[in-house]
């Protein structure tokens, strides 16, 4: 059963929607968003589990791709643009498998379309131990993390999730569904053969990144034949952030095709 989405529109024109990656939400991408919504409608979306969406014990991708399909019908979105990175990129490709006379065109940041060796294991069992009924300030849960997480971008990421609600703090996503469906997270559903999404399709990888590498064009290629791939040296997994304005030529260059 679809999960209604929370979602942020900005802007007029045709509409892009936006999804982010596992831990993220949609406020990871309202610094891209407020640009691109001078000429386009900006939707970002909170993929269930995450954000201000619904929770629920399921996550696999054609569930997730249905819960898109369903904000678009909820919007009265006939056609409309796709993006999506790492986990958002992994469901926006499973909508324009499924959909594909409704995905006008389709970016897909830093993913490719196989199952990968999950390392977030680690980040979910240091945020499930964190003790959240004693931890009193941001700084130590930010501690807490750090006794696992070296990485301060990273860091700061997760921590967008703790909420402090009624004098206490608590996380804003789902952990107990996040880990029971890592694995299939971590995969690629299977697609009939021949099933293939021909419309425009840029595909941007970090160059300080693994996740998205010339060794995927052949698999990329399969199920979109039409894609374009393009690699911004500079960046790691999370390219928005790191370079944000490369990302904006990016979608810019898209949006024209």
């Amino acid at each position: 059963m679809p999960i209604p989405l929370a979602y942020e529109n900005l802007g007029q024109g045709d509409p892009l929607l936006i999804l982010h990656g596992l831990f993220g939400s949609k406020r990871n991408w309202l610094s891209i968003a407020k640009p691109l919504s001078e000429f386009v409608q900006v939707i970002a979306v909170d993929l269930r589990n995450h954000g201000n969406s619904g929770h629920a014990t399921t996550m696999s991708y054609p569930e997730m791709a249905e819960d898109v399909i369903q904000l678009a019908n909820q919007l009265h979105l006939e056609q409309f643009t796709l993006a999506g990175h790492s986990m958002g990129g992994k469901v926006a490709m499973t909508a324009a498998l499924h959909h594909p006379d409704r995905i006008r065109r389709m970016m897909v940041l830093d993913i490719a379309p196989v199952p990968y060796d999950s390392g977030f294991a680690r980040y979910l069992d240091v945020m499930q131990t964190m003790p959240l009924d004693r931890i009193a300030s941001r700084k130590e849960a930010e501690q807490h993390l750090a006794t696992v997480i070296e990485n301060d971008l990273v860091r700061q990421f997760l921590l967008q999730n703790l909420v402090r609600d009624q004098g206490a703090f608590r996380w804003r996503i789902n952990l107990q569904a996040i880990g029971d469906n890592l694995p299939e997270i971590a995969g690629f559903p299977e697609v009939d053969a021949g099933t293939t999404y021909t419309g425009p399709s840029l595909f941007v990888s970090g160059g300080r990144a693994e996740y998205l590498t010339p060794a995927h064009e052949p698999v990329i290629r399969r199920y979109f034949p039409g894609a374009e791939l393009h690699i911004i040296k500079n960046a790691g997994h999370w390219l928005h952030v790191e370079e944000a304005a490369a990302v904006l030529e990016g979608f810019r260059r898209l949006l024209d095709r």
